[in-house]
């Protein structure tokens, strides 16, 4: 090996470790296709594998950023801190899978070995320096998932969902493809003669120069808001997310709602850092689609009776309310890095939520028929009072109630984008919380306050080791960081090392 790649290959190992465990499970579910315990091999080697890269995450979570591969990616804590919200998001996507797919005749090992290959690209994504490196990243994440989502082969309603989210996966990369090749053209003279992709050369060209007066330059960040509005499930651009969420296995849709959302806006903070010079020129862009997303997503939820597509139309509420903690960071330098902690934070709380709702209706899915609408869940509080107000805790955290991790996530958002002057988007969030409360209570309503009918489930029918312990975890951590948030104050602090615009 050539001595001056060890630096860079050390510095990226949390994600090259997570990319060699893929592979082992992969290549090793196919060497051992008659062992009856491989499944079960597979989810274990996959654990020890986040373990693995979790454990160097974290042992570098307080040191200083360096830029490694000739300035292509940035390894700080900003990126750590991802990284660890990433792999725990990876590990309760291995945990709910055991039995939930084994139920539905879909235990294949390449499952864990696709989770393993879209977490790298989430990682991957979190620490691109540039735009060629974050479109690699974004695409290794995607394929992923368009495979994950048709994992249900025999599912028509599986099928088709992949099907909508490979068709506008691909349309979504072409507006990134040649937003990055315009901001290119429109950065000639960045880096010698030519133009760059590279993220701290464009933000330093934009400092020097009157980005503004650029047309191609502009265009090039406008479609790449388009192609990352996409992958976050932006409004407009989320028409994608509440059929693929319903279509796909429960275990996916859980994956993708956390996973792919925090890779999103990882490359949406790198990327939107960079462009701080000139934000005064696009910032109305992200306020606009922050109102848009957080209103849209709140008042489609409001009509919904399949829960998983409400906790889609939910996903896209919160959506906005990570845009308006990105808002807030550019909109004024001091508010840069309370922003910036403020989306860590609330990107963990809300991976707990999600991962535990999901983990909810998997809990409750019978063989041959998943939970997924209030038909489902009525007088839970009488037939599975566990599963009723463990649900009740997510359900109060998405709402914003206090005491929870979903409260402390919201006003950490709050008041950055209070300190960045941006009050009227900060009484927008508030107002849009408070329609949210509707459709979370209604669930709760459904559960304790309605009589069981023939399809309310009865009992846990899918609830194993694994399911348990997403579940558990997740409620423990919804109660535990919203009565003393301070205890991750490591992830608040986390941006202190991003790069400074």
């Amino acid at each position: 090996m050539n001595p001056n790649m060890t630096p860079n290959l050390m510095a990226v190992l949390p994600t090259l470790i997570i990319m060699v465990t893929g592979m082992v499970v992969l290549i090793g579910d196919s060497c051992l296709k008659g062992w009856k315990s491989t499944k079960s091999l597979s989810a274990i080697v996959t654990l020890i594998g986040i373990a693995a890269a979790g454990f160097f995450a974290l042992s570098r979570i307080t040191e200083d950023s360096i830029i490694v591969f000739g300035g292509a990616v940035v390894i700080d804590s900003f990126s750590n801190g991802t990284a660890l919200i990433l792999l725990a998001t990876a590990a309760f996507a291995t945990l709910l899978a055991m039995t939930y797919l084994e139920n539905k005749n879909l235990n294949l090992g390449e499952y864990y070995a696709l989770v393993l290959f879209s977490t790298s690209g989430s990682m991957l994504m979190a620490s691109a320096n540039d735009l060629i490196v974050l479109f690699i990243a974004i695409e290794i994440l995607s394929v992923a998932l368009y495979v994950l989502a048709g994992f249900a082969r025999t599912d028509e309603k599986s099928e088709e969902s992949a099907l909508k989210y490979f068709l506008l996966g691909a349309f979504a990369a072409g507006f990134l493809l040649y937003g990055i090749a315009l901001i290119y053209g429109g950065t000639a003279g960045a880096a010698g003669n030519g133009g760059t992709t590279n993220l701290t050369l464009i933000s330093e060209f934009l400092r020097h120069t009157n980005g503004v007066a650029n047309p191609m330059l502009m265009a090039g960040i406008a479609l790449l808001l388009v192609g990352l509005g996409f992958k976050a499930g932006l409004v407009p651009f989320h028409m994608w997310t509440p059929d693929v969420y319903e279509g796909a296995p429960t275990s996916v849709t859980a994956y993708m709602a956390a996973g792919a959302k925090i890779g999103a806006f990882a490359a949406i903070v790198r990327v939107f850092n960079a462009f701080i010079p000139i934000s005064p020129y696009w910032l109305i862009a992200l306020q606009v689609l922050a109102v848009l997303t957080m209103f849209g997503g709140n008042l489609l939820a409001i009509v919904q009776e399949n829960v998983k597509r409400m906790l889609a139309y939910s996903s896209i509420a919160h959506a906005g309310y990570l845009l308006v903690g990105v808002c807030a960071m550019a909109g004024n330098p001091r508010a840069h890095d309370t922003a910036l902690g403020a989306i860590l934070f609330y990107l963990f709380g809300y991976m707990l939520v999600t991962m535990g709702s999901f983990g909810i209706l998997i809990w409750l899915s019978k063989r041959g028929h998943d939970c997924t609408t209030m038909n489902d869940l009525k007088g839970l509080a009488k037939t599975d009072p566990t599963a009723a107000y463990t649900m009740l805790i997510f359900m109060l955290s998405l709402a914003g109630i206090p005491l929870t991790v979903g409260f402390f996530g919201k006003l950490q958002i709050f008041n950055a984008s209070l300190m960045a002057g941006q009050v009227g988007i900060a009484i927008s969030m508030a107002v849009a919380s408070i329609i949210s409360v509707y459709y979370y209570l209604k669930v709760v309503w459904t559960m304790c306050f309605q009589e069981p009918d023939g399809n309310t489930v009865e009992g846990r029918a899918t609830s194993s080791f694994g399911v348990n312990v997403t579940v558990g975890l997740s409620a423990i951590g919804c109660v535990l960081f919203g009565i003393l948030p301070q205890t991750l104050q490591f992830l608040i602090n986390a941006s202190n090392s991003i790069m400074r615009p």
